[in-house]
């Protein structure tokens, strides 16, 4: 009963952290650089996402989208691609888990393939975490050195709320997938059936006719 309440716990948790992941990879946040105008009080804001960047003044909003994958950064290229390969990684990890789970109804005719497709769902949903966790790291750590390396005169852009929302969102898969998987390791106890001896009849010296 325990172990089935631990895997509950620990899809909703890899669920959570599928939505942040969603979240992260479609808004438009992930680098910011906010400047005032010189000799001026209005500031602008410039948000850079993965999908479009856009400029935000106290009146007006202009975004642009990028239309040719091509033709953007590295960067901005093996991020999508590595977010997106997460939320995949994430989905099937969450289908799978939930066959396996103690509290459904599937593949109970056989305990041990149970488990076997809940540890396996466990591990998908720990895989995805750590892409996730691994290009948004990479991702802040290019924004980072930009803002210090970066000329003078060229925009300072600094950590967006995607790169945190992308961080929160891989450590809830990769503990929601540890609690899937180390609940799945736990095997009940195998049912032997001991056949209960023939009586004996006790021995006599006399016999009976």
């Amino acid at each position: 009963m325990a172990n089935g309440c631990a895997q509950v716990f620990g899809c909703l948790l890899a669920t959570l952290g599928l939505t942040c992941l969603i979240i992260a990879t479609t808004v438009n946040e992930w680098k910011t650089d906010r400047h005032t105008d010189d000799g001026k009080v209005r500031s602008q804001i410039k948000n850079v996402g993965l999908w479009m960047e856009c400029r935000s003044d106290p009146g007006r909003e202009e975004c642009d989208i990028f239309d040719s994958l091509l033709h953007q950064t590295t960067e901005i290229q093996v991020t999508r691609a590595m977010m997106i390969l997460s939320m995949a990684l994430s989905v099937c990890g969450l289908v799978t888990a939930i066959l396996g789970m103690k509290s459904t109804l599937c593949l109970e005719a056989d305990e041990q393939v149970k488990n076997k497709v809940a540890f396996a769902g466990g591990m998908l949903l720990i895989f995805s975490g750590v892409c996730a966790l691994g290009i948004v790291s990479w991702y802040a750590h290019g924004v980072i050195t930009s803002f210090h390396d970066s000329n003078p005169r060229a925009p300072r852009f600094s950590l967006g709320k995607c790169l945190f929302l992308g961080w929160g969102g891989a450590l809830l898969s990769i503990i929601g997938g540890v609690f899937l998987a180390c609940c799945s390791l736990s095997k009940s106890s195998p049912h032997r059936a001991y056949a209960s001896p023939m009586p004996v009849q006790p021995l006599s010296g006399k016999e009976y006719v």
